[in-house]
């Protein structure tokens, strides 16, 4: 495993972003582990989380131009990761993102940032992938404001769940649109280099939290 992501991992348990315990997410699922990316708020933080989408990016994708971040955790990021691809990689990277209600005065519109067109190469950053929503209405949106080309998305973790059938939600996506979703880490990365590995003097995911995570995969898991 890459070092960038083992370093991801860790920085996703110190920063409270990954819990485990007993959740109830969105969808109703009882689900063992929780990202929650809304917890990243400090300077620190969000600079950090912006040199692994970066890391990421290098790694996976080299021909885009602009970084769209959906409203609202996608801005942070978006905005985070083009400041790393410059510092860390010296890549001076465009950003853009959408506003929940369009504007109807001063500059007007959808879009704040970068503007996209149809020669524009996209590349859409969010937190995690669920269902696919937030995906299908930042696709739907950008063919309103230029049709550009979308290069990819990356999130910052693959759950690796169904989605709205049988097959996940990024191999939805991918059969849908015909568009690569990359991860920084997925699941099975993340359980593999926790497991029974002690941060900051505490074991973060022992056989106990192992085994409910893989029955819950055994149920709601591809």
């Amino acid at each position: 495993m890459q070092q960038y992501k083992q370093d991801f991992i860790e920085f996703l348990v110190k920063a409270k972003v990954l819990k485990f315990g007993d959740f109830t997410l969105k969808s109703g699922r009882k689900c063992p582990y929780f990202l929650n990316f809304g917890d990243v708020y400090s300077g620190e933080s969000i600079a950090a989380l912006g040199k692994y989408y970066a890391a990421a990016l290098n790694e996976h994708v080299q021909e885009y131009d602009v970084l769209f971040g959906p409203a609202y955790k996608g801005i942070p990021i978006s905005v985070a990761t083009s400041i790393a691809l410059s510092q860390e990689f010296g890549r001076n990277t465009d950003y853009s993102y959408n506003r929940k209600e369009a504007k109807d005065h001063g500059e007007g519109g959808m879009l704040v940032g970068a503007k996209i067109g149809p020669e524009s190469k996209v590349m859409i950053l969010d937190d995690v992938m669920t269902a696919g929503t937030a995906l299908r209405e930042s696709l739907a949106l950008l063919s309103t404001v230029g049709d550009p080309e979308v290069k990819g998305v990356l999130i910052a973790a693959d759950r690796m769940e169904r989605g709205q059938g049988e097959k996940s939600a990024v191999e939805e996506v991918k059969n849908e649109f015909g568009i690569d979703v990359y991860s920084i880490v997925n699941l099975s990365e993340i359980v593999e280099y926790l497991s029974g590995k002690e941060i900051d003097g505490e074991v973060v995911l022992d056989e106990g939290k192992v085994s409910q995570i893989q029955e819950y995969l055994k149920e709601y898991g591809v």
